[in-house]
């Protein structure tokens, strides 16, 4: 039996993928530490379950939802468990969609090859050309991280929703200008996400004033010289496509 490293299970989300009511199922595990994260109780702690007792209760959720979303932690780090639960969703003619972190570039180049995901919800932490804020954001080797999101980026293209956190210590019109930028050879949505500080990782995080609605839509607005679908993401409306 294919063991999982189980963080959690949600059975019915329509904030995970805009327009679908979706379960989430939760991998703990991850190889990078955002100081912004607010999974972070999930980076090392173990719980290992069947993936039979996460495919019943995906089963249990399936007369309310139309996919599956599978997160963390990092879920490609786990590519077993992560193939087969995507498998047994897609045999239920559940769409698939996943939310990673782009570190393991060849584990979704299989999951696209095979046809068995749907959705990429890709986070890009930082400008892909600039490792070195990279590596600040994820406290750890930003040249060889941004070299792997840039090939699960290329590996997602046109399935995938490019997703970028934002707090006042690192972003501005000019960092969304250069995610933009470094994007725009894919075909892709760009979703700008209303950092929140309250649940974040690390203490100097937390202490941040969120940006408000009207400044999130300031900042998404740079993004449109190089992407046509340019979203935000806040607490106070949701998800809104900007113009």
């Amino acid at each position: 039996m294919i063991k999982l490293n189980f963080g959690n299970f949600l059975p019915l989300s329509t904030v995970d993928w805009y327009g679908r009511a979706v379960c989430v199922v939760f991998f703990r595990g991850c190889p990078i530490r955002c100081s912004y994260c607010h999974n972070f109780t999930l980076f090392k702690s173990e719980q290992l379950i069947g993936v039979d007792v996460v495919e019943d209760k995906i089963s249990q959720a399936l007369k309310f939802i139309s996919g599956v979303v599978f997160t963390g932690g990092e879920p490609c780090a786990q590519p077993e468990a992560l193939t087969s639960l995507c498998e047994f969703a897609r045999n239920l003619d559940l769409a698939t969609g996943l939310e990673t972190n782009g570190f393991y570039p060849d584990v979704l180049a299989s999951l696209v090859e095979n046809n068995i995901v749907d959705r990429v919800f890709l986070d890009v932490k930082a400008p892909l050309s600039d490792p070195a804020s990279y590596g600040r954001i994820i406290e750890g080797n930003g040249v060889d991280t941004s070299l792997r999101v840039k090939r699960s980026l290329e590996v997602a293209d046109g399935i995938v929703e490019v997703r970028s956190t934002l707090f006042r210590s690192f972003a501005d019109r000019d960092f969304v200008w250069r995610i933009a930028k470094d994007i725009s050879s894919v075909d892709s949505v760009f979703v700008l996400n209303q950092g929140d500080p309250d649940h974040a990782w690390r203490e100097k995080i937390r202490l941040e004033k969120p940006f408000s609605r009207d400044e999130m839509m300031e900042l998404a607005r740079v993004a449109l010289d190089f992407v046509d679908d340019v979203r935000i993401r806040t607490r106070e409306k949701g998800e809104e496509r900007v113009s």
